[in-house]
């Protein structure tokens, strides 16, 4: 995505009213922005919440609508999903912790607007993990088809076990037992995550306290390799407008991202938000987490990286300078993950794995 679409749609998001000036062309423009960072059914949200919708372009009417239908349905199959994962762990003693998108439509909070969800993610304590996994299996789900590498890799160094998916109705559930990897170089408190967990109207789900919640979106934008970190961004954005009106919410988020060892991230994520969206921060929770910012060099280094990551258009149209940026945080993500021995080993596996695949790979054969 360049930068002038990137602009489209952000003011879009942000004012909506911005669009009823827009030509044709930059219509185009914003749909394809929109398309690219997952963000149509939620730009349709805006407009009509704002009853702006009618007045939008036929053709673009048409697209914004289909696609939050379709977000609307993954909302609809998710909570269905919840349904038959309770229904299965039924006999289990454990809290199960909804987190990400599963958490966002589950307690209808404002980031779930136009979103699509792709799986089902909770969090259960690390000792009851196996038994949940056992009977999951038992109702019909299945274990993903891994090799014996990636399948040691989740259980002995990942926060979450291999993940599992229906026979029948295929959504794919992460199941996991903390919120990053145990070999990452961050530590979060897993049981103060769990004991701090808030119920929802159904006693038997919780969801992440405000903060913890907000902690576990931004590890998960900063530190991971994710798909779509605008909209990741936004949702950030949604949750610190939503939670940040509730007394003491700012005091907790410094003092948990203190106790979870993850005030980089926040810092990471706090300047990203305010750069890139606007996002209103008191000025004394800005200040109190500078103390955790790198050194000017590094800091104006990951202002660069992170403008071309929220900016960058699909890999295929980018140019060189956004890919190398991409591969940059690419390697920080793993570098983050796990020790330089262990990151050695796992990224020879996967290049011999690579080399392997192709050419063993059958060629396709001719039509007569």
């Amino acid at each position: 995505m360049t930068a002038s679409r990137h602009g489209l749609l952000v003011s879009a998001l942000l004012d909506p009213p911005t669009t009823l000036a827009l030509s044709l062309r930059q219509w185009n423009d914003l749909l394809v922005a929109a398309g690219e960072h997952a963000l149509l059914a939620r730009l349709a949200d805006e407009l009509v919440s704002r009853g702006l919708f009618a007045q939008v372009p036929g053709k673009a009417r048409s697209h914004m609508h289909a696609a939050r239908i379709a977000a609307e349905s993954t909302h609809t199959a998710i909570r269905f999903e919840v349904n038959r994962v309770l229904r299965a762990l039924a006999e289990v003693d454990t809290p199960i912790i909804l987190l990400k998108g599963t958490a966002y439509v589950m307690a209808q909070l404002p980031a779930a607007r136009g979103r699509f969800i792709g799986d089902l993610d909770f969090m259960v304590p690390r000792e009851k993990i196996e038994e949940v996994e056992r009977t999951l299996i038992r109702s019909g789900w299945a274990v993903a088809d891994l090799d014996d590498y990636d399948q040691r890799y989740y259980r002995e160094w990942g926060h979450e076990i291999p993940p599992l998916q229906h026979a029948e109705r295929e959504t794919p559930l992460d199941i996991h037992h903390t919120i990053v990897p145990l070999t990452g170089r961050f530590h979060p408190d897993a049981a103060a995550l769990l004991a701090a967990s808030q119920p929802l109207a159904d006693p038997r789900l919780r969801v992440l306290a405000p903060a913890d919640m907000v902690l576990h979106s931004t590890v998960h934008l900063f530190n991971d390799d994710v798909g779509k970190p605008l909209r990741d961004l936004l949702d950030l954005n949604d949750l610190l407008g939503h939670f940040g009106a509730n007394l003491g919410f700012w005091d907790q988020l410094i003092a948990r991202a203190r106790l979870h060892g993850l005030g980089r991230p926040l810092y990471y994520m706090l300047r990203q938000a305010q750069r890139m969206l606007g996002t209103p921060i008191p000025p004394e929770i800005d200040q109190a987490a500078s103390a955790w910012a790198p050194g000017p060099a590094l800091n104006s280094l990951m202002d660069r990286l992170f403008t071309y990551r929220f900016v960058s258009a699909p890999a295929r149209e980018a140019p060189s300078g956004i890919r190398l940026a991409n591969w940059l945080l690419y390697m920080r993500s793993h570098w983050l993950r796990m020790p330089m021995p262990l990151l050695a080993r796992h990224l020879s596996i996967k290049a011999a794995r690579r080399l392997r695949d192709r050419f063993e790979r059958k060629p396709k054969e001719v039509e007569a």
